[in-house]
């Protein structure tokens, strides 16, 4: 399978992200340089050389977050976490993507600083995964929750991820910490 490997702020032009196409489901990574890195980790009060051996190394790059797009397309999964804006009510309602409310509570005042969340963004790549399948088939969904799980359940430590991360050296409990301070609002 082909993957794509850009810079999130290309996405930002919807003539770049027009690229995509509107109609295909798949699952993505989101990559940060070692500087970009260290932001997360010094938020964490995590040391490089106590998690390097488990990270997912690509062009330079470390893999910090992996996502499915089953329900929508995955260039509409893509807008949502690059170009959707910090609003009251989507943090009250829960609509905040679950990557930028991670991203905003790491480096921003708290979920409303859509600046600081989309400087960080722009910092980043994303690598996607696009399949033929339809969006919101069965076919669609089981291969590519079966891909989620494998990736979530191996050695490799994808440190944003929340949900479903099993890993022994996984922040989830200081990133939904930081997260509900960042909450409040």
């Amino acid at each position: 399978m082909e993957s794509n490997f850009v810079p999130a702020y290309k996405l930002r032009d919807k003539d770049e992200l027009k690229k995509i196409p509107n109609d295909k489901p798949g699952y993505y990574k989101w990559w940060a340089s070692y500087d970009t890195l260290q932001i997360i980790l010094d938020k964490l009060n995590m040391q490089f050389d106590g998690i390097k051996n488990y990270l997912e190394v690509k062009k330079g790059y470390y893999c910090i977050y992996v996502g499915v797009a089953i329900k929508e397309s995955l260039r509409a999964r893509l807008n949502w976490h690059i170009n959707q804006i910090n609003k009251p009510t989507n943090v009250k309602s829960g609509t905040l993507s679950t990557l930028r409310k991670t991203i905003s509570s790491l480096v921003g005042k708290n979920m409303l600083d859509t600046d600081a969340t989309n400087d960080f963004i722009n910092k980043l790549m994303v690598e996607y995964y696009l399949f033929d399948d339809s969006i919101k088939s069965q076919t669609a969904k089981d291969k590519i929750h079966k891909i989620e799980n494998d990736l979530l359940n191996c050695d490799t430590l994808y440190i944003l991820n929340i949900q479903d991360n099993h890993h022994k050296l996984s922040p989830k409990k200081e990133l939904k910490k930081l997260r509900k301070i960042a909450r409040q609002i």
